[in-house]
C-alpha cells in the first residue's frame, strides 16, 4: 500500500500544473461553500440576536386580540400575578410594558410616536435601547413625570433634557388623555425608526394616562437560547389557555422563518453548483490524465498487473488531490469562517447605515459569518468523497481495455 501512493503521490506531480489546477478547482469550491454558508448562517443568526434592539422578544403574550387592533382597553389584568404563574426557563429575561398611540407635542412641533410604559429595571434586559441613554439618565421607577425619548425625535423636535413635553392619547374609555413630561434622557437605536417615533415613560405613568389601573397590554420574554421559543410557547399556551395570545418570535417576523428556508435552499442549491462544477472539473482533468497514459498502463497489463491494481493506481492519485485540495479548503474556509465570526467581514455602513431592514428584522450592516466547525467537516467530507468517486470512472475504463490495444494506442 506504501508503494502504491508513493508511486500515485509521483504521478500526480508529472504535469504539476494540472495537478494544481485540479487542486485549486476543488480547493476553491469547497472554500466557497463553507464560507457562503457562514455568511447566511451569521446574518440569519444576527437578525435573531438582533430581537432585543427592537424591543421584540423571542416569545410575546398579549390578549387574543391586541397584537390586531391594539386597544387601549385590551389589557392583562393583574401583570405581577400573571408573571408568578409562569415557569419559565433559567436565564430567561422578562419585560412587562403598557402600549400605546398617541401625539408627542413640543414648541417645535408635533409628531405621532409609541407610548411604551416599562418598568425601567426589567426593560433595557429585553431592549437594548432602552439602556442605551446617551443624554441625561434612565427613569426612576416612581418617576410618573418623566419621559425619556429617540435620539432622532429630539433632533427633530429640537427637544432638550429638562424641556418639557405633552403627550395626547385615547384612554380605555374611549376619551382623550393628555399628560405633560419633563425629558429625562435621550437614548440611541440601532433602528432609525424607533429612534424617531418611540418614548419611554414609567408604568404608573402609562396606566395613569390611559386609564387602565394595574395592566399592562404585552409582556415580552427573552430566552437564553432562541431556537427554545417553540417548545417554551407551545407550554406556555397549554398553561394559559385560550384567553391569552402566545406568539414567538418567528409568528411576529414571518420574515426570520422565510429567512430560514431560504438559508437551507440556498447553501443547498449553491452547494450542489458547486460540487458540480468541481466534479466535471475533476472528471475532465482525470480522463485526460488517464487517456494520455493509455499506453503506459497497457506496459503495465502486459507485465502482469491485474485490473484492479490499476483501478488502485487512479484512485490513489485522486486519493493524495482529494486529500490535500479538501485540507487546503477546509483550513481556508474555517480560518475566513473564524476571523468572520470574531471580526465584521463585511461593512455595508455607508450605504445603509447602521442596520439594514428586511420585513422587520433588523440586520447590522456590519456582517459576520457563523463558524461551525460541523457544517464545514459535513462539506468536506462531501467533496472528498465526490473527488475519489469521479477518479473511478476513468479506472473502469482503462482498465477494461485490452492490453494490446493499449498498447497500440499513440
Amino acid at each position: 500500500m506504501d508503494a502504491l501512493l508513493l508511486l500515485a503521490w509521483r504521478n500526480i506531480w508529472r504535469h504539476r500544473r494540472r495537478t494544481l489546477i485540479n487542486m485549486s478547482a476543488v480547493g476553491l469550491g469547497l472554500f466557497l461553500i463553507i464560507t457562503y454558508s457562514g455568511l447566511i448562517g451569521g446574518v440569519l443568526g444576527d437578525a435573531k440576536n438582533q430581537l432585543d434592539n427592537i424591543g421584540m422578544g423571542h416569545i410575546e403574550i398579549s390578549t387574543p386580540a391586541w397584537r390586531l387592533k391594539h386597544g387601549a382597553g385590551m389589557v392583562l389584568a393583574a401583570p405581577a400575578a400573571l408573571l408568578a404563574r409562569l415557569a419559565l426557563p433559567p436565564g430567561a429575561e422578562v419585560g412587562v410594558r403598557v402600549v400605546a398611540r398617541g401625539l408627542l407635542t413640543s414648541p417645535r412641533g408635533g409628531v405621532g410616536v409609541t407610548i411604551h410604559g416599562i418598568d425601567p429595571a426589567r426593560e433595557p434586559a429585553v431592549a437594548r435601547y432602552a439602556g442605551d441613554i446617551r443624554e441625561g439618565a434612565q427613569l426612576a421607577p416612581d418617576d410618573v413625570h418623566g419621559i425619556v425619548i429617540g435620539d432622532e425625535l429630539a433632533t427633530r423636535l429640537r427637544v432638550r433634557l429638562g424641556h418639557k413635553v405633552r403627550i395626547m392619547v385615547q384612554r380605555a374609555d374611549g376619551e382623550m388623555g393628555a399628560a405633560l413630561y419633563r425629558v429625562r434622557g435621550i437614548f440611541h437605536a440601532v433602528v432609525p425608526a424607533i429612534a424617531r417615533s418611540r418614548v419611554l415613560v414609567t408604568t404608573a405613568a402609562a396606566e395613569e394616562l390611559l386609564g387602565i389601573g394595574d395592566a399592562a397590554h404585552q409582556i415580552v420574554i427573552q430566552l437564553g437560547r432562541v431556537d427554545d421559543a417553540e417548545p417554551v410557547a407551545a407550554r406556555l399556551r397549554a398553561e394559559l389557555g385560550a384567553g391569552y395570545d402566545v406568539a414567538t418570535y418567528g409568528q411576529l417576523l414571518p420574515v426570520l422563518k422565510a429567512l430560514e428556508g431560504l438559508q437551507n435552499g440556498v447553501v443547498v442549491v449553491m452547494a450542489l453548483f458547486v460540487y458540480l462544477l468541481v466534479g466535471l472539473g475533476i472528471l475532465n482533468t482525470t480522463l485526460m490524465s488517464v487517456f494520455e497514459r493509455t499506453r503506459e498502463f497497457g506496459v503495465m497489463r502486459a507485465l502482469g498487473n491485474r485490473p484492479r491494481q490499476i483501478v488502485a493506481l487512479v484512485v490513489a492519485e485522486a486519493f493524495w488531490i482529494a486529500s490535500v485540495s479538501v485540507a487546503a479548503g477546509l483550513v481556508l474556509g474555517l480560518a475566513v469562517t473564524w476571523i468572520g465570526s470574531e471580526h465584521t467581514l463585511l461593512d455595508f455602513g455607508q450605504i445603509f447605515g447602521e442596520s439594514m431592514q428586511i420585513g422587520g428584522a433588523v440586520i447590522r450592516s456590519a456582517l459576520r459569518t457563523e463558524y461551525s466547525l460541523t457544517n464545514g467537516l459535513k462539506a468536506s467530507a462531501i467533496v472528498y468523497v465526490l473527488t475519489l468517486g469521479v477518479g473511478l470512472y476513468p479506472a473502469w475504463r482503462i482498465s477494461r481495455l485490452p492490453p494490446a490495444e493499449a498498447l497500440r494506442a499513440s
